[in-house]
Order: C-alpha cells, then structure tokens, then sequence
C-alpha cells in the first residue's frame, strides 16, 4: 500500500511538472486582471485568499524546483 501511495504521489508531481508553463501562464493572466475581471479568485474573503496563495505558489520559482527536485531523486 505504501508503494503504491508513493508511486501515485511521484506520478502526480511529474504531471505537475508537465503543466508548468501552462499553470504558470495561468497564474499571471489571473493576477494581472483588475477584481472585477477574476475568473479563478472567487467566492467569499477566505476563498479568494486560498486562491490568491495558490496563485503565487505556482509563480514561485523555488516551488518548481523543490517539485523537480523530488521528481529527479525519485527516479
């Protein structure tokens, strides 16, 4: 079970990983729209807040190469 927990885990950061550009293009579309215009930061305060902080973890450099990081030392 713990194999298969960790195969499933190391598939999902490789997938991650495929999306990159994608997810990051994304996250600059979003944040540089004004709040009138969001499509991803919705819903009340804290939903905008979690969405907000998602957005700037996928901009953040150090994230991506902690993810490929972990993906190269699992293979």
């Amino acid at each position: 079970a713990v194999l298969i927990r960790w195969m499933s885990h190391y598939l999902a950061m490789c997938w991650l990983m495929e999306l990159k550009a994608t997810l990051t293009i994304m996250a600059d579309q979003e944040l540089g729209r004004p709040e009138t215009q969001w499509q991803i930061m919705t819903g009340d305060a804290r939903s905008k807040q979690k969405a907000e902080k998602m957005l700037r973890l996928i901009k953040n450099p150090t994230f991506w190469y902690q993810n490929e990081m972990c993906v190269s030392l699992s293979y």
